[in-house]
Order: C-alpha cells, then sequence, then structure tokens
C-alpha cells in the first residue's frame, strides 16, 4: 500500500523566494498518521487473512472474470458475438487491432495486480508471529492464487514476464518462455498442496477458501496442458480415491450452475460470488462496499428480451451467443430413453416446442428462430436477468476431472481403464454408456466430443482445441461467408492465422513500459 499523503498545488508567483517554498513544502507534506502503509499493516494474525482475503477478493474482479469469457469461450467453437461494441465482437472473430483495448489491456493488468497481491503476502507473512499451521495454509493460498493467475496468462498470451517478488517502479522484468511459466506454475501449486487445508476443515466463512483436493487437480490440469499425461494421471488419481465419499457428481447436471448449490460435493475449486449490489438493472457502483463481489456474467451473455434501458428489461444483453455447432452437437446422440441429451435445456436457449424466455415463447419476444442464447450460469429460472449475479464459477469440477483422467488414460494407451470414467459423467445425464472395447483412437474423438457436451461454455473448448492441436482456419467450414447463427461451423474462423491467432497481443503500454529489450510482442501481430 502507498502512504497517502495530503498534497496542495499552489500557483507560485517568480518572485517568491526558493527558501520559502521549501518550508511551505515541508509543512504541507505530512503523512496521515492513520493510514495504513506496507510498514504498519503486516504486524499481526488478523493482518495475514485480511492481506489473502485481499488477494481472493481480486480474483473476483470482473475484468477477470467477465473478460476471459470472450477470451477463452468466443474465440473457440463455441461462441461468437454480436456485441454492438465493434472491437468487443471482434474478439472471438480473431481480430484485434488496438492492442491496448480495454478487454486486452484490463485483464492483463488486473492478473498481475493479484499476483502483486499473493506476492505481498507470501513476502511479509513469514515475519508474522501467528499460528504456524494457519501461517503455512495461508502463504499456500497465496501461491495456488498465484499459479491461478499465470496460468490464465500462459495460456492467453504465452510467454510473459515472471514476477515472484514484489517489483519496484523501476524494476523491468524480462520476458519469460512459456516454459518457464508453465514450470513456475508447477512449482507453485506443487508447494500449494502441501500446505493447503483438506475441504473439509473450511467452515463458516471461510467455505470457498482453495483447498488440498483444489490444487491436485488443478496441478494435474497443468501437466495435462502440457500433454504431460503420466503426471496428470497421477494427480487425478489422487481425487479419484476420494470418491466417491469426499466427492462425487451432482445428481442433476443443473445443480453445478446455479447459487442453490454451491460449493458443493462436485465441486474442486470455484471463484466465490455474491449478488449484493441490490439493483435489477442499471450499471454497478464498484466504489460500493462488495461491489466486486457480484458476477456481471449473466448479464452480458444473457438472453437479450428488449432493447436496453427499457423499464420491462427482464434479460441479459446477448455481448456472447452459442454456435449453431454447438447445438448441434447435442442433437447427434439420443439419450437412454430416445430424447435430446437432457444437459441441452440447461446449456441453451434454442428455439423448440416449450422453450421460455423469462416466460414469453421466441415470438412474443419476437426473436428469430435461428438464434440460440448461453442459459448455463444465467438466472433463467429466476424471473429476471439483473446486472449482478450471484452464482460461483466452477472452476474445476469433479465431472472435468472425470474427463481429464480419462483423456490422460486413453493417451497413455490405456484405453479400457479410461472409458468407465467418461461412462461415470454420461450415467449422471442418462447417456448411453461406451462399450469398453472401443480403440484409442475412436475413444479419443467420443471423448472430445463428451467435453463438449458436458463442459460448454464453462471456459475449457479453447484450452481442449489447442491441446488437440486443431485451431485453424479450416474451421470456418465450407462457406465462411454464412453468419454464425446458421452456419454449421464456427465462420469467425475464417480469421484464425496460425501462429498468431492462439494468443493475444500483449498490451502495447506494457512493451512501453518495460522496453523491446525485455519484451516482444507475439508474433503476428
Amino acid at each position: 500500500m502507498k502512504i497517502q499523503k495530503v498534497l496542495l498545488s499552489m500557483a507560485l508567483t517568480f518572485g517568491l523566494c526558493l527558501t520559502a517554498c521549501e518550508k511551505e513544502e515541508n509543512l504541507l507534506n505530512k503523512s496521515n498518521p492513520n493510514a495504513q502503509t506496507q510498514e504498519n499493516f503486516w504486524k499481526t494474525e488478523a493482518d495475514a487473512i485480511n492481506g489473502i482475503n485481499a488477494t481472493y477478493a481480486n480474483i473476483q474482479n470482473r475484468t477477470i472474470t467477465l473478460w476471459e469469457v470472450f477470451h477463452y469461450d468466443m474465440r473457440s467453437d463455441e461462441g461468437y458475438s454480436q456485441s454492438p461494441w465493434t472491437e468487443l465482437a471482434n474478439v472471438g472473430k480473431f481480430i484485434i487491432n488496438d492492442y491496448n483495448v480495454p478487454f486486452v489491456r484490463e485483464m492483463y493488468t488486473d492478473v498481475y495486480r493479484t499476483i502483486y497481491r499473493s506476492n505481498q503476502v507470501l513476502t511479509f507473512v513469514p515475519e508474522i508471529e501467528m499460528n504456524e499451521r494457519l501461517k503455512s495454509r495461508i502463504l499456500a493460498e497465496a501461491k495456488f492464487i498465484r499459479a491461478h493467475m499465470y496460468f490464465k496468462l500462459v495460456t492467453l498470451w504465452g510467454g510473459v514476464p515472471i514476477v515472484t517478488t514484489i517489483q519496484l517502479p523501476t524494476d523491468r522484468p524480462a520476458q519469460a518462455t512459456e516454459t518457464e511459466v508453465w514450470a513456475q506454475i508447477e512449482k507453485d501449486f506443487t508447494e500449494a498442496k502441501a500446505d493447503l487445508w483438506a475441504k473439509e476443515e473450511y467452515t463458516g466463512n471461510d467455505i470457498g477458501r482453495v483447498s488440498k483436493e483444489g490444487a491436485t487437480a488443478y496441478l494435474g490440469r497443468v501437466y495435462l496442458q502440457q500433454k504431460k499425461y503420466a503426471e496428470a494421471a497421477a494427480q487425478f488419481k489422487e481425487i479419484i480415491d476420494l470418491t466417491p465419499g469426499k466427492f462425487d457428481l451432482m445428481p442433476n447436471f443443473k445443480d453445478n450452475f446455479t447459487e442453490e448449490f454451491e460449493n458443493n460435493k462436485e465441486s474442486l475449486f470455484e471463484i466465490q460470488f455474491t449478488n449484493n449490489n441490490g439493483k435489477v438493472s442499471g450499471f454497478p457502483v464498484y466504489d460500493a462496499a462488495g461491489g466486486d463481489e457480484t458476477s456481471e456474467r449473466a448479464q452480458f451473455f444473457g438472453v437479450r428480451t428488449s432493447d436496453f434501458p427499457a423499464p420491462e428489461v427482464v434479460g441479459g444483453w446477448c455481448d456472447g451467443q452459442p454456435t449453431k455447432w454447438l447445438l448441434n452437437q447435442f442433437l447427434i446422440e439420443k439419450d437412454k430413453n430416445g430424447n435430446v441429451d437432457p444437459r441441452l435445456q440447461y446449456t441453451l436457449y434454442y428455439k423448440h416446442p416449450g422453450e421460455l424466455l423469462f416466460g414469453k415463447t421466441y415470438e412474443e419476444r419476437k426473436i428469430d428462430e435461428n438464434q440460440r442464447f448461453w442459459k448455463k450460469y444465467t438466472n433463467y429460472y429466476k424471473t429476471t436477468e439483473g446486472y449482478f449475479s450471484g452464482i460461483n464459477t466452477r472452476e474445476i469440477r469433479l465431472a472435468d476431472v472425470y474427463l481429464m483422467y480419462a483423456e490422460a488414460l486413453n493417451e497413455l494407451g490405456r484405453t479400457a481403464e479410461a472409458i468407465p470414467f467418461a461412462n461415470l459423467v454420461r450415467l449422471r445425464s442418462n447417456m448411453n454408456e461406451l462399450p469398453l472395447s472401443m480403440a484409442q483412437t475412436e475413444f479419443r474423438e467420443r471423448l472430445r466430443q463428451d467435453r463438449v457436451l458436458e463442459l460448454a461454455g464453462e471456459s475449457k473448448r479453447f484450452l481442449d482445441m489447442k491441446r488437440y492441436g486443431i485451431l485453424g482456419p479450416e474451421l470456418a467450414g465450407p462457406n465462411p461467408d454464412l453468419p454464425p447463427n446458421v452456419a454449421d461451423f464456427d465462420t469467425e474462423f475464417k480469421n484464425f492465422v496460425k501462429g498468431k491467432s492462439e494468443y493475444l497481443p500483449i498490451p502495447l503500454y506494457e512493451i512501453d513500459a518495460l522496453g523491446p529489450e525485455k519484451i516482444k510482442q507475439n508474433p503476428g501481430y
């Protein structure tokens, strides 16, 4: 924290004496004795708890939790945008001409701000006299959050500066390679895992803090994304061994995306939100108490039911929508009873008999029947879609772990062992079991499909596509001139440039600040 000072800007005439100016300056530039500073804050156990809580607060920040949905989901073949903000709509089209555009610059900045808060905890808490087990846990929490932030940086921007200490304004950390960033992430999650508490040890107001099991699952994801299949499988196996006693799938798929069943037995790590900003519509008040603790995802991605800001608004702004390709994936396979995959009705709005958009049909809302909207993580089960949502974002849940474990086993040639874990996820949604006799290649393709159906709209698909090596302009399909709302492919991929579009541009302000000798722009930008 910076020392707050009382500053006075005075217009001085040329004839004033320099000595008098210096005396005036010394008189006015006084430190506020009541302000918390770096020197007087990190003293007690309460300070340590408040410090790590401030770090948690920043992972809720809208500039991270909102913009990342555009960067991950809209850039995958699951989503596209018709936002009236042209630059925002262009993200999914792989068109970014302004490298300081807010949704790139703000996310990059606030991810590093969160890392800075983690580094403060890791620097000052070790010197505090307090309960040693609690101290170890707080330090582990800081490492987890730092690794969580670097995971976003490396997957969206690639090689970036690694900062693990408190930086001075004059410091110019050099750009690291992707390999070095991944190594730092592995180190932080491994060390965090050793000292974090088990999920059940958190009670009361501590429910929702990162846990040992969350670090284990996240470390497995980190290994899997790098195709370190044996290491990934080992981490996932530790979670599998805790089922069904400590962790299990929720009976109903839909219960993973509402406020009612947060931090449930399927959840390993989720971002905590609360709807405490009060309004049904209108803009948030970020400087209000708890103003940053609400999620804006439902408003930005919910179905648009009327023109904002009309008083009759009950839906969202529809800045991001699911592709027709995604809808078609749900229609390929019927469930055991010959019905449409039941996960579809809790993932998307789409035109079909009985579909209501906050109580009215497509026709009553005067909405084109070709339009589809996100339902997952929205307040579709309420009467209105307010600006603020309290629905927690489930970063890692057991169904994802089952499918990642199955992928790791399959890539290790252990296909027969892998298939039952995919079947656990399928059976929860009344889908038919896959035969254990499937070959490795056949199961690989089926598993990729299953991940789409289970995890659509959860910011996993773009990472999956990158890991599979399938990102490319060919995804635009045979007729890339068709609009995304009618094409069977994601036509926005016609702009995808291999070797460039896998990453976002590093904000220009960062390159200007560090200098070209310290950091280079990503290829193609």
